[in-house]
Parts: C-alpha cells; structure tokens; sequence
C-alpha cells in the first residue's frame, strides 16, 4: 500500500513526456503510420489504465483506513491508569487507583497503643461514562480491616458506585452511594489530603451515605449547589443499608467562588460556603478519635440516637500560587436517650469541631483544592536520578473538638474526654505525579477525662504519622 504513491508518480510522469512527444507538429505530420509509434501509443493507454487503477486502489486503501477507524476502539495506558474509549466516544472506562501504606508510632503511649504499619487505603477504581451524558464510578476499599466491618450491606468495601446524569444544562442527577455533601475536607480526595488523617470538623460529619442528589456548578463555576436526601450516615460513618430506622437525611451546599473568572489573580481561587443536614436518627452512637488515631470520647452503654439530628457547617478555602488555606466549623447536634435504668427522658445534645490548616509548596508549585483522585500534583521538576528533586510541601494544622458537656452526668462512657485540642506539622514529598510520602507530627491534649496511667487521655498525645502513597 505504501508503494502505491510513488508508482503513480513515475506512470504520470512517463505519460506525460510521451504526451508532450506527441503534441509536437513532427508527431502530427502526414506521415504513413509508424509500427513503433503504434506499439508506444498502446504502451501508453496501458500506463494511463495502471495510474487509474493505482489511484483507485488508494482510494479503497483510505476509505477502509476510515471506516476502520469509526469501529475501533481506542485503548491507552500510561500514569493516569488504564483508558478505553469507543471510536465513537459514546463509552469510556477507565481503570485506576491509588494504595496507601501508613506507619504509627506513638513516643510516649506504648501502653495505650501500639506502633504499627497498615495499609491505610487499598483502592482500585473504575469508572467512565455511557452515551456522553451518564458517568458512573465503583471505587472499593480494601485497606486494613475492611474486610471485616460491623455494618450492614457491602459497607465494609464498598466506597463510591452510583450513576451521574447530565440531563439538563443546569442540573445533574446522581444516584448510588457516594460522598455526602457536607464537610469541606471530606470532599477533597483522600489520595491527596494535605495530612496523613483528616481533621476534627470532619468527624462531625458523615462520609459515604446511599442516596440521590441534584447538583451542578452555575454560571461556569462560580456557583456550586447540592441538594440530596439520603439514608443518613452518623458522623464520621458511611451506610449503604439502613437498618436502625426509616427516617431520611436532607441535605444541602452552596459554595462560591466569586473571583474565579475575574482578572484579580490574588483572588481567583478563593472559595466559601456553607453546607448542613437534618434527619432523624434511630440507633447507635458514633465515637471520636485523637489526631493520632486513639478513641478519646464515646457514648456510654445503652445511649443511643432517638430523633432529630441536624449539622451546620461554614467552609472556606483560599488559594494563591504556592500557598493554600483552607477551615470549617461544624456543629452536630442529636438527640440521643439512655436505656441504662429503663427509658430515660430525650436530650439534645450539641458537639461541636472546628479545623484551619495551611500548605505552602517550596518548590513553586501552584496549590489547589483537589476534589478528584485524578487532580493530582504535578511537580515543576520529577524526580530522577542525577535530575529533579520533585516537589516539596509543609503543612501546618491547628483544630479543636468540644463535646456538650451535659452528656458528661451519665451519657458519657467512662475515661471520655471532653475536649481534646491539637496542632500538627508535616512535610509532603511528592517525587512525580504517581508517588507520594507524607510526614506528620501531631500533638493533641485532653480537657478532663481519665489521668489514669494507660488511658488515652492521662496525657498528651505525640504521634508520628508516614504514609507512602502510590496512584495509578
């Protein structure tokens, strides 16, 4: 097939001097036929014939060439994961993950805990979209202990797997199990948190709840609404069947970003709003953990959730060049009863949490929240033997959370704190775009609680925190 261009060249160009010979005034003089300009003459009509022949062919060669291509799937693999995509675009998977391989180590609390390595996050991904305007996702976990959660359904494993439809210009619909639409923090990826654990305002609020929701970003970005109900996961939980009760959890955010296309770069990526939920809650309590990992407060034996809940949570972030903020403050506030003593009266009760960190990148990369495992940061210089270095990023956090302290007359398990305050540092290391190693050192102290020797809360608490992280 690749010959056919220049064979045709060379019969064209060989017809036409022959062409040219014949056109002279000798070829046309009167002159008694020639056997050999016969035979020339007929040569050439069998050259003319082979070019058309030649051209159609090639014709044939890029029409099939063509039609080939409307049929045959596209299919890449490289950094980002595994992608393939239908000819005509109307299906697209695409494969990838990232695992998550955590140390702890607790200085001066062997008697609380012990110093381990776990695998965090182990979390393969696929997700694509049907006819351009459905997307799904299916993301599983299957990080230390997964495989044997307490709650009902595929909870244990199951993260995300719902179907998003984009049906109107102003509006999407997405149905399944997914993120709750609350808590800041908990929107970001977890591939890509600026520290090892999230923070004390997260706690507060639920993580991957089963339910439907209509959302979309407005006027090109500026605006970002959700509006959902769903099964109501407790704070810091996630449902896939509901169990406890039939009540339903509303949910509602609204974010802006009023700079976002103006020309005042110091403030393009600047971000506020404000998210909350109200359901009713039947059944068990959640517990709160330290910085470090370590249950400092739960709800005593035979205390359980007995009507409404509703979280109010005011959030902002704020991104310039290399630097990054971002804070919220949440306030969860149940009903809960006791049945210690028979059935005691109903009480409400206010817990509260608020959380501010910062980044800086000192290798000038540009900051951003990252919402998506796939945004991920991209280093000015890779690392490479004798080349780059990557990039390099420091973290600081402060972050408090404050139990009503009314749950502390009989509500309350024993050795329950009820604060706990706690500043943290920590160095990013990013080598390329697919490996990642974290670096935390948090310090969190107790406000009452037990001083007990062995109990979480008889002293402060100093944890080191690593993580190695690798996305695909």
């Amino acid at each position: 097939m690749n010959n056919h261009p220049k064979s045709i060249l060379r019969l064209a160009a060989l017809a036409g001097a022959l062409g040219t010979l014949l056109a002279t005034p000798h070829a046309l003089a009167a002159d008694p036929p020639n056997p050999d300009l016969t035979t020339l003459l007929e040569r050439i009509k069998e050259l003319e014939d082979k070019v058309k022949v030649l051209q159609r062919n090639r014709e044939v060669d890029q029409e099939a060439v063509t039609e080939k291509a409307k049929t045959t799937p596209l299919v890449t693999l490289g950094g980002d994961g595994l992608v393939v995509k239908s000819a005509d675009s109307n299906f697209v998977a695409f494969a990838h993950g990232y695992i998550q391989v955590d140390g702890r180590f607790y200085p001066n609390q062997q008697e609380t805990t012990k110093n381990t390595f776990l695998l965090r996050r182990v979390r393969p991904i696929l997700e694509g979209t049907i006819y351009k305007n459905f997307d799904y996702r299916l993301m599983l976990d299957f990080g230390s202990g997964n495989g044997s959660g307490g709650s009902a359904g595929n909870n244990a494993l199951l993260n995300d797997a719902y179907l998003n439809a984009k049906l109107f210009p102003d509006a999407q619909v997405q149905v399944g199990k997914f993120k709750s639409p609350i808590g800041l923090e908990r929107l970001q990826s977890t591939a890509d948190l600026t520290f090892v654990e999230t923070g004390f305002a997260t706690q507060l609020t639920p993580n991957y709840d089963l339910g439907a929701m209509v959302h979309n970003d407005l006027f090109k970005s500026p605006v970002a609404y959700a509006v959902g109900v769903f099964n109501g996961a407790t704070d810091a939980g996630s449902t896939d069947q509901e169990v406890a009760d039939e009540g339903k959890d509303f949910v509602g955010r609204l974010f802006l970003q009023p700079f976002i296309h103006k020309d005042i770069e110091p403030l393009r990526k600047l971000g506020f709003g404000i998210a909350g939920s109200i359901g009713n809650h039947q059944g068990s309590l959640p517990s709160y953990k330290s910085a470090g990992q370590q249950t400092f407060f739960s709800y005593a034996s035979g205390v359980n959730a007995a009507g409404d809940q509703y979280r109010f949570d005011p959030q902002f972030f704020y991104y310039w060049g290399p630097f990054g903020i971002q804070g919220e403050y949440v306030v969860s506030s149940q009903k809960v009863q006791s049945t210690i003593a028979g059935t005691g009266p109903v009480r409400r009760f206010n817990n509260s949490a608020w959380q501010l960190e910062a980044s800086y990148f000192l290798t000038g990369e540009d900051n951003t929240f990252k919402s998506s495992s796939l945004i991920r940061v991209a280093p000015l210089h890779p690392f490479a033997i004798g080349g780059g270095w990557g990039a390099f990023e420091i973290a600081a956090r402060i972050q408090q959370l404050s139990l009503d302290h009314d749950i502390f007359t009989k509500y309350a398990a024993l050795n329950s704190a009820k604060e706990a305050t706690a500043w943290g540092v920590g160095l990013n290391w990013y080598l390329n775009r697919n490996i990642k190693l974290n670096l935390n050192y948090e310090n969190t102290s107790f406000q009452d609680g037990s001083k007990t020797k062995g109990t979480v809360t008889s002293r402060d608490e100093h944890a080191i925190l690593s993580q190695v992280q690798f996305a695909f």
